[in-house]
């Protein structure tokens, strides 16, 4: 192992590199397959250093990276504090700039480490309990092993939860730049591009990403697929002219429907995930701040925080700012008309500058929606939430109520102040179109621009230095960590479903005179959900699976946007003058009565739905009542 004085010989910073990385990866991937397929025709390799170097590249779960300001002695505690744990660590010191900690642990600490962290699991009984690891023989399903019982998705966090704590000191001082887990490069085959696949790998997601990945792709696939029916009905109302009295219906019954059934698909992947019983009372996430106090419930000393400093924050200040950007954002969407006004009264309504205030407001609207969600993360930060769940749900609430005014408050206001239809629809598909190519260019463009510009990297490629080779415990190994390091970190899926949110409030809050922005959004997802893929797998590192039982707040914003797409689509209907007459002939006195009427009898309609519609199928109540039933049954036995 080299000293300090050592290492400076050797300095390169991490390159952003995806050619190369992708390059390596594919060689990779064909030798560990062939090395794969070697062992199991003559149960031996004729290279054994090679086989070596396969079987500990892939038992490496996580990899640690130092800062230039660690020392070797730095790096060494460290590595210390991480073996009191039972898991096994290798140092690299190759140089003075890095500095490489792989991390694995075998099979038994796993395990126990997946039991103190109280994993839910299947039984033999076909129900799901928290896994003990004194009754492994209670979780071994028929033809499952001892290390089948994890998934690639859990390894990583179960060391990262035990070991964060006690080394937090030192990425606090600035000593450890990143820790990520190691992409595993034949799994990652399963994720490939295949036409045809019919349906995204869902269970591989999860597996692989952990189970909020997988529902943000199990979300993605339900809705496209749901797309499908409003796609097919904006054709129909197009060609026939549809009543739109049928077009609102239709779109109530459409929603309502898509989303309940959407909470019994979910409600079946969080119970086989071992997520339905998650609650609020689950242990802080990793930025909760606050002070050691016993736990109410398990005794355990715990982060706590007075509430009452999370709500002076939240109706003090944050709301307040909140209150104030959606009034900046109305006022600049108001202030579009009135450049709309000059323009035309200078130039005409045939000029072509009629076009520009629409597409800069366009323009304007992704550029306060960034600037507004850097506001909203560095708000909810401030008020301290215990829980990543409780964290998301008010992130997104306060992204909720802007982003409804940013995107939409100019429609509504042509819509019900102006009463023009038909400009209406003009705003409405140019902001559509604005928005989706902005997306295609976040989604395709910025990685393709970094393709491109490195597509000669392959050619810049040395190899490495002998003298440095030497500091290298596996070059394999190490070269995956060199490569990936580089990547960008993968954060949330927070801005994916805001990208789906706005766009189903395009879909469904003009339906009446936008019916072909469902086949818009269409074509745009099918293409999207694989770009998501690609980018996951290629372009960011790999993310520590989080956990989690539904898409969160995310669910009540899509519900919200039902619920004012019943109300737009209903005032839609009763602006037209064909409709005005009718009533006006039936109803002389109370006109505006029976839009009240009408709309109710709708929301009826969709409050129906959503009884009718439990949200959790029947065989997942079946599941969780027999756990109960077996956890009962065993604490009588024990008493």
């Amino acid at each position: 192992m080299p000293t300090d004085a050592d290492s400076d010989s050797f300095p390169g910073p991490r390159t952003r590199n995806i050619i190369e990385n992708q390059l390596f990866r594919r060689q990779r991937s064909l030798k560990l397959e062939a090395l794969q397929r070697q062992r199991s025709q003559y149960g031996s390799i004729d290279d054994p250093i090679e086989d070596d170097e396969a079987d500990t590249f892939g038992k490496t779960y996580i990899v640690i990276i130092f800062t230039e300001k660690a020392k070797l002695r730095h790096c060494q505690d460290v590595e210390k504090i991480i073996q009191e744990f039972d898991i096994q660590t290798t140092l690299d010191f190759v140089s003075k700039t890095e500095k490489y900690l792989y991390l694995s642990a075998s099979l038994d600490t796993l395990l126990r480490l997946a039991d103190a962290a109280e994993l839910e699991k299947m039984t033999t009984t076909g129900s799901i309990q928290k896994f003990n690891h004194g009754c492994i023989a209670d979780f071994l399903l028929p033809g499952m092993t001892k290390a089948e019982i994890l998934h690639y998705c859990e390894t990583p966090v179960l060391i990262k939860d035990v070991i964060e704590p006690p080394i937090r000191s030192y990425i606090q001082k600035g000593y450890i730049e990143d820790m990520f887990p190691l992409h595993d490069i034949l799994y990652l085959d399963r994720f490939n591009l295949n036409i045809k696949r019919t349906k995204l790998p869902i269970e591989d997601i999860r597996n692989y990403f952990g189970s909020s990945i997988g529902l943000y792709f199990g979300f993605i696939e339900f809705y496209t697929k749901a797309l499908v029916f409003p796609a097919i009905f904006g054709i129909l109302q197009c060609l026939l002219d549809l009543n739109l009295s049928l077009v609102c219906s239709f779109y109530v019954v459409w929603t309502t429907i898509f989303l309940e059934l959407w909470k019994r698909k979910c409600a079946g992947y969080s119970y086989r995930w071992g997520t339905i019983e998650m609650s609020s009372l689950d242990k802080p996430r990793a930025a909760y701040t606050g002070q050691l106090k016993p736990d109410p419930i398990t005794g355990k000393m715990t982060l706590h925080y007075p509430m009452r400093y999370t709500y002076l924050q939240m109706y003090c200040i944050s709301y307040p700012v909140v209150l104030g950007c959606v009034v900046a954002a109305a006022w600049f969407a108001l202030y579009q008309f009135q450049i709309e006004a000059e323009v035309l009264a200078d130039f005409g309504a045939d000029s072509w500058l009629l076009y520009v205030p629409v597409i800069v407001q366009s323009v304007l609207i992704a550029i306060f929606s960034w600037a507004y969600e850097k506001l909203a993360t560095f708000l909810t930060n401030l008020e301290n939430h215990r829980t990543r769940s409780q964290y998301e749900r008010h992130r997104v609430n306060k992204l909720m109520l802007f982003e409804i005014v940013n995107n939409f408050f100019s429609q509504f206001y042509i819509a019900f102040v102006l009463q023009d239809l038909k400009q209406l629809k003009y705003q409405l598909m140019m902001q559509l179109l604005i928005f989706q190519l902005l997306c295609i260019a976040q989604e395709i463009g910025i990685p393709l621009m970094a393709v491109l510009r490195q597509k000669y990297a392959k050619y810049r490629h040395q190899e490495i230095d002998p003298e440095k080779l030497r500091t290298i415990s596996n070059k394999p190994r190490y070269e995956q960590s060199f490569y990936e390091s580089g990547l960008d970190a993968y954060h949330s899926t927070y801005e994916d479903y805001l990208q789906v949110c706005i766009q189903f409030g395009y879909v469904v809050l003009f339906a009446a005179v936008a019916p072909f922005a469902a086949i818009g959004a269409l074509v745009n997802n099918v293409f999207a959900v694989h770009i998501d893929m690609f980018k996951l797998c290629n372009i960011f590192k790999r993310p520590f699976a989080r956990r989690a039982k539904n898409i969160g707040a995310w669910q009540l914003a899509f519900e919200l946007l039902s619920v004012m797409s019943l109300l737009s689509n209903c005032g839609l209907l009763f602006l037209q003058p064909n409709v005005k007459q009718f009533f006006s002939h039936w109803l002389p006195s109370i006109p505006d009565l029976s839009f009240v009427i009408f709309e109710h009898l709708l929301l009826g309609l969709k409050f129906l739905i959503h009884k009718v519609i439990h949200e959790r199928p029947r065989w997942v109540r079946i599941g969780l009542l027999k756990a109960d039933f077996e956890t009962s049954q065993a604490l009588k036995q024990l008493k």
